[in-house]
């Protein structure tokens, strides 16, 4: 029951910052770095390459979402696209694909990156090279999961 307050709060306070752009997002940066691997931590993840993240989605993507689930992975590969997607209140988020650099597969990975995070964004560029950290999201319709809450690490 504590944990539904506690979602119910946040909405009410997220949906409260929606039009004060400024709040918002020193809001949601606040909470990156409190769910978001430290540095030493991100700097101790292996980094996988788009090819060796996807192998397992491949194979069983059920499986390979339940074993990935709400872990963080750090991911290098060449962005293949950057898109802003518009959301509700004048939110807008930024969707990042990631291929494998070595064209191993021809799947990409895509992160989904806050207006908050515009920085992050802003800092790559298409045909590039990037690591990137995300959590693993729910599969829903596709066969490759959405990974959330990134960040571009060097």
């Amino acid at each position: 029951m504590r944990s539904g307050i506690r979602l119910v709060n946040l909405i009410v306070i997220s949906s409260l910052l929606s039009g004060c752009e400024t709040a918002a997002d020193a809001f949601f940066s606040a909470g990156d770095r409190l769910f978001q691997p430290g540095e030493s931590s991100a700097a101790a993840m292996p980094t996988l390459s788009v090819a060796d993240f996807v192998a397992p989605y491949t194979l069983n993507p059920v499986k390979a979402n339940k074993d990935y689930l709400g872990e963080w992975v750090k991911l290098r590969g060449v962005v293949a696209d950057i898109r802003k997607i518009n959301g509700i209140s004048n939110s807008y988020s930024y969707i990042v694909s990631l291929k494998d650099e070595n064209n191993k597969t021809n799947n990409v990975i895509q992160f989904q990156f806050g207006s908050h995070n515009s920085m992050n964004v802003e800092s790559l560029q298409i045909g590039r090279s990037a690591t990137i950290i995300g959590q693993v999201h729910a599969l829903g319709e596709a066969p490759l999961p959405l990974l959330q809450n990134p960040k571009v690490v060097q």
